[in-house]
């Protein structure tokens, strides 16, 4: 038995026991008392790849705008219009000379003819050949007059716009897949983009196909969350319920730049501005409690709150409403402290608070 026992693989976890079966994969043996422990290991391992794998599915699934090549494409929407516009303006001024000249000419030949005209008439000398002549004059001036016939529109054949498209770089046979060109219907465009959870900081999950957002730290540990969602012109209008929470109240809900870095204490930042609990509102690294001032008492919202977090670019302001209270409260953005485009801002402070983001209405 001793010889036996001597042949066998020492278990690789614990080194005391032998093991009793080896793993095809990392060929170590493993006592029993661990076998289990080896396979959960793997369980876990496996878990983090298909969570980190779901990440990646749904940010494909989300890509946003690239606001550099779209900037790029106004500007050259612009200069396009700008260009437009003075070869129309020097097109209208061109054709005001050319008018004006062929006015002058007409009136001239008119002022000719009117003299031959009234010679012929007073000398009384003129016949059926004269009749004919003047009678194609008068044709020629009239046609003149209604189509003038030295001038017409040439259109440039070398194009003065360039006309710009968009192309991928890789060209190779590996390329995941050849998009073809489909004819874009308003409707379409009129589609809204659901909002939902992009990626946290701190002691937070992700649920429910990101829509669900949930701590799951210890109590008074911030939990910091984003959305996926770019906002840098318009109106946009994210509605979320309160599933539950810790009492007090402290769920952050506000905005920042999507330039800014998820780091702790982001929402003390400069670049930050939005409400809390204790009745704080934060704007760009101030802290105020004044109800009164801000419209705003977080003692009030109650588990099942909807809360609607509106993103109004234009005016450079975020406006939280609550449906329940029917209570609106608005706080000003500095876009120099927090440029465009912005992002939803989150932050949970104790275990098992917990959001959820609810369909567009």
């Amino acid at each position: 038995m001793n010889t036996s026992a001597n042949r066998k693989k020492p278990c690789a976890i614990c080194s005391e026991s032998a093991g009793i079966l080896t793993c095809i994969g990392c060929q170590q043996a493993f006592c029993g008392k661990h076998v289990s422990e080896h396979r959960q290991k793997l369980a876990v391992e496996l878990d983090h790849i298909l969570q980190d794998h779901d990440l990646i599915q749904h940010r494909i699934k989300t890509i946003s705008t690239n606001y550099s090549l779209l900037e790029q494409i106004n500007r050259w929407e612009e200069n396009c219009i700008e260009r437009i516009k003075v070869a129309a303006d020097t097109a209208r001024e061109n054709l005001g000379e050319l008018l004006n000249q062929s006015k002058e000419k007409l009136t001239t030949t008119s002022y000719d003819l009117a003299v031959d005209l009234r010679s012929s008439l007073e000398a009384d000398d003129y016949s059926e050949n004269d009749i004919i002549r003047w009678t194609k004059k008068l044709s020629a001036l009239e046609l003149e007059i209604k189509t003038p016939s030295t001038i017409r529109i040439i259109e440039n054949k070398r194009a003065i716009i360039r006309l710009i498209n968009i192309e991928s770089n890789e060209s190779t046979s590996e390329n995941l897949a050849i998009i073809q060109q489909q004819p874009i219907l308003k409707k379409d465009l009129e589609k809204k983009i659901q909002g939902v959870f992009l990626d946290v900081l701190g002691p937070a999950r992700l649920e429910h196909e990101r829509y669900v957002a949930r701590h799951v730290g210890v109590r008074n540990k911030d939990a910091y969350v984003r959305g996926n969602l770019l906002y840098h012109h318009g109106q946009r209008t994210i509605r979320v319920r309160i599933e539950n929470f810790k009492s007090p109240y402290c769920i952050f809900f506000g905005c920042i730049s999507s330039q800014s870095v998820l780091v702790q204490g982001l929402h003390l930042l400069p670049c930050s501005i939005g409400w809390f609990g204790y009745n704080q509102v934060y704007e760009h690294g101030r802290c105020s409690s004044n109800c009164k001032k801000h419209g705003y008492n977080s003692q009030l919202i109650k588990k099942n709150d909807v809360l609607r977090l509106t993103f109004h670019c234009d005016e450079q302001q975020i406006r939280l409403y609550n449906e329940r209270l029917n209570t609106t409260s608005i706080l000003n953005v500095d876009i120099k402290l927090t440029p465009y485009p912005w992002q939803l801002l989150m932050v949970m402070r104790h275990k098992d608070d917990c959001v959820k983001i609810l369909s567009d209405q």
